[in-house]
């Protein structure tokens, strides 16, 4: 694998990465979407929350997704260096810690600090919640809960080809596909989605999962594996790219003309989260059409842009993941330290998106200092 693919993709993670810290910070102020700590509910309707909530539904269509590409890209190398014993064990170190660190850690603290005054001690709320699983709080960590699952099922599905000796993809070059199969991916993928959330609505969650996104999560990171073998991510051209960006502009304005066409139109059950809704529909359609577009084009111009990495980069990357894992109480902090006052919602949301960006990041270069922490974080 070429150095300067790994420099881009890291200069990548650290990008998507700072956008999960705008994409909480913009729920607290007024955006629609769930967080620990809302300032700004969603019946204070404004041009703010109109402009906050386009904001994180088009972070939403492609962020995560891309996330889950990113990371679907490096397991067959993993993979193939360490064997299926080492493999998981370090899946289960570089994954499994933070979780349960999380889940029993941070995630509890943050909710027990936000949580009304009158409230008990913290002994008391931990041994009756926590301890009893009353409460489990996964918080954004469902991310690396569902790649922990996605690594046992590649090792498991690894081993079957073996078993039946079939090929397991050797590294080969192949044709960038086509823009009739870019579209017809976008078909299954939104098709999946609505079919999904007749079952299970977005906003509704298993183990922490919002299994509504997952029909996009799952075919992104099953692309990224054979993007690393076909060599896709190099043979992407900058002209299919802008092609599908171009798509995904022109699509994006469709949501929040379909959001008040639903409003006055639409019965009062329908819902853009799921059910027999065109509401439900539509918004399972564009996604894809977003995504697809919005991906291609920030990999092309990334691997333009950082194909050679700047020290000040390197250091945002090493520090990324420790970011997303330690982001939310620091978020919280920030909003709430900001609270009150009269500074309009979307200066309180500029002013605390580079604050809490900033505090993560030097927050994160702390924890690596750690020792053994480097080797989770």
């Amino acid at each position: 694998m070429e150095q300067s693919r790994l420099r881009y993709i890291d200069s990548l993670r650290v990008f998507l990465t700072a956008l999960v810290i705008w994409h909480h910070t913009a729920i607290t102020y007024g955006a629609s979407g769930s967080w620990y700590y809302i300032e700004y509910t969603s019946d204070e309707l404004t041009a703010t929350t109109g402009i906050l909530s386009l904001f994180t539904g088009v972070n939403q269509a492609f962020f995560m997704g891309f996330f889950f590409l990113l990371s679907g890209y490096f397991i067959p190398a993993s993979y193939d260096r360490k064997g299926a014993a080492r493999f998981l064990k370090e899946r289960f170190i570089r994954l499994g810690i933070p979780l349960l660190i999380y889940v029993f850690l941070i995630g509890p603290s943050l909710i027990y600090a936000i949580a009304p005054a009158g409230k008990g001690t913290y002994g008391d709320f931990y041994r009756e919640y926590v301890l009893t699983f009353r409460l489990v709080n996964w918080g954004p960590l469902w991310f690396v809960e569902t790649l922990l699952y996605m690594a046992i099922v590649y090792v498991i599905v690894r081993g079957l080809m073996r078993q039946r000796r079939l090929a397991i993809g050797a590294d080969r070059p192949s044709a960038f596909p086509s823009h009739t199969a870019i579209f017809l991916s976008a078909l299954l993928i939104g098709a999946a989605s609505f079919l999904i959330r007749l079952i299970m609505p977005t906003g509704e969650e298993v183990l922490g999962l919002q299994l509504g996104y997952f029909s996009s999560y799952v075919f992104l990171f099953v692309v990224g594996i054979v993007a690393y073998r076909r060599d896709w991510f190099t043979l992407l051209s900058a002209a299919t790219a802008r092609f599908w960006f171009r798509i995904s502009l022109c699509v994006i304005p469709f949501l929040p003309i379909a959001v008040v066409l639903g409003g006055l139109l639409g019965p009062d059950e329908a819902s853009i989260n799921g059910g027999w809704s065109w509401l439900a529909l539509f918004y399972a359609f564009w996604e894809p059409f977003v995504a697809l577009g919005m991906i291609m084009y920030l990999l092309v111009r990334f691997r333009g842009r950082f194909d050679r990495q700047s020290p000040w980069m390197t250091w945002l990357a090493n520090r990324a993941y420790a970011v997303y894992i330690i982001h939310p109480p620091i978020v919280v902090a920030v909003c709430y330290t900001l609270r009150g006052g009269t500074l309009p919602a979307m200066l309180k949301f500029l002013i605390a998106g580079l604050l809490a960006t900033a505090l993560c990041f030097g927050i994160a270069g702390l924890l690596r200092r750690i020792p053994w922490a480097d080797r989770v974080l």
